[in-house]
Parts: structure tokens; sequence; C-alpha cells
């Protein structure tokens, strides 16, 4: 087992937490982004013993971090989520300087890839504009056609947890699925195990989403890299929107503000550019 992955696993399960921040991103930032779509697509080949060696501590590091931090994260996004938002900011856009020097831009982006990075962008903002606030859910009354949603739901999610800058929250907020989801985790938790058809079908969904998506994405970036980066780019920039929270309200709030948005964007750029030397 590559057990090293245990804390990269656990820092995605943060991420998983958080609204608006990509696996995809994160995974872009730990230098193991190809690694992870190699091993997703290896996992029903005869390879599968690799990919399970790379994968499993991912998930068992996703495990503990949920289990551990999620009263962290609540409490940090309740109590000084201005400022805890500038600090993902400030990481995000830290990875995008490293996807310009991957991209080689200056010899190989031309109007196309620059016009791709600017509808992209301005989808992101479009999708976070028209998504609105996330209603409450008291009640699911399970039905044949809830759970084909549902499904579907978690299969286009499911690219979120690749394709670095999309967010599986805003996704599921767009379909009308994310608070379904949340009653339905919430009363499992408690015991109620008749949501349960709901909360398969959203993990079939997911895990079929994945293993498509990877492909998908894996094929693209061997065929058409340059473009490739093009979108991530503008997927990565556009992300900021539905992590922006507001601007900070007093002094002293824009001091940590400032402080932690420069924090972040510190750690991501070293880190960007030290695990990431070559090209995806």
């Amino acid at each position: 087992m590559r057990w090293s992955n245990v804390i990269r696993g656990f820092f995605m399960g943060i991420t998983e937490m958080l609204p608006g921040i990509s696996s995809g991103t994160l995974m872009l930032l730990l230098g193991i982004y190809d690694q992870m779509l190699v091993s997703i697509n290896q996992l029903f080949t005869k390879k599968y013993k690799e990919s399970l060696k790379f994968l499993v501590p991912l998930v068992i590091g996703m495990g503990i971090a949920i289990v551990t931090m999620s009263s962290v994260i609540n409490y940090m996004l309740n109590e000084h989520a201005t400022i805890t938002h500038f600090f993902f900011l400030g990481l995000v856009l830290g990875v995008v300087p490293m996807m310009f020097k991957l991209g080689n831009y200056k010899v190989e982006f031309k109007s196309i890839h620059y016009i791709l990075m600017i509808i992209v962008t301005i989808a992101l903002f479009s999708l976070d504009y028209f998504v609105g606030e996330k209603a409450s859910v008291e009640n699911v009354q399970i039905t044949g056609t809830l759970l084909i949603w549902m499904f579907i739901s978690g299969f286009l999610g499911a690219s979120a947890l690749i394709l670095p800058g999309l967010s599986g929250a805003v996704i599921l907020l767009m379909l009308g699925a994310y608070p379904i989801v949340m009653y339905s985790i919430s009363e499992f938790l408690s015991f109620d195990f008749s949501v349960f058809p709901v909360l398969m079908a959203t993990g079939l969904g997911v895990l079929s989403g994945v293993l498509l998506t990877s492909r998908i994405l894996h094929y693209l970036l061997k065929t058409y890299p340059y473009l490739m980066y093009a979108l991530i780019i503008g997927l990565l920039i556009g992300s900021v929107f539905p992590i922006y929270n507001g601007m900070p309200s007093s002094i002293s709030e824009w001091v940590f503000s400032t402080v932690t948005f420069l924090l972040g964007l510190s750690i991501s750029y070293y880190m960007s550019i030290k695990n990431n030397t070559h090209a995806i």
C-alpha cells in the first residue's frame, strides 16, 4: 500500500466538505492527478492490485478527515466564513500559474485556447449566479422516478471529483439533489434506514460517473492536451465565484482575510511547482 496517500486523502476529504472546492484541484496541487486517472482506469484490468494500493489509502484518508474534521470545518465556515473562504481562494488561484506553465502557453496557446478559458469562466459564473441558496428538505418520498434522478445527479456530480475547478455541491445544487442527499445522510446517521435507496442510487451514480469521467478525461488529456489545459485553467478561475463569500466587514477581518489569502496562495503555488514538474 502507498500509505503516504493517507495524508493526501485526508486533505481531499477536507476539500469535499467545503462548498465550491473541487477534489480535482487538490489532486493537481498534490501532483497525483494523472496517477488518479490511471489508477481508476486500471481498476478492472490485470493491474487492479496496483490501483488498489494507490486508491485504498486515499479513501482511508478521506474517511478519517470526514470523521475528525467535519466539526472544525463547520465551525470555521459558520464563525469565520469570510476569512476561511479567502484562504481557499488563494489556494485555488495559486494553482493557475502552474497550469499555464505546464501548458507551455507562450508557444502552444492560440486564440481558441483563450476563448475556451473565457467561455468556461463565464459558464461557472452563470452557474453560481443561477443556483442560488440551497433549500431545506424535511421529508423524502421515495419513488422510482426519484431514484433514477438521484442516480443521474450522482453521475453528473461525480465529474467534480475528477475535473479540477468544478464543485460537486454546485452541480447537485443546480440539479436540486443536494438538499435531498444531505437530508438522507442525516436521517441515515440517525438510524432511519428508509432513505438507504436514495443513498444507494446516488452512490451508484457517483461510482459510474467517476469510472466513465476518468476514462474520458484521460483520453482527452492525451489527445488534446493544450485544449484541456485551457479548459482546466478556465475552471480554476471560474471556481472563484462559488467559493467567494463576500468581502470582509471590518478592519481586523480585512487583515486576517488578506493574511489567509496570501498564505493559501503561497502554499498552493509552492506545492504546485514542487509536485508538478512535468505535464499531466
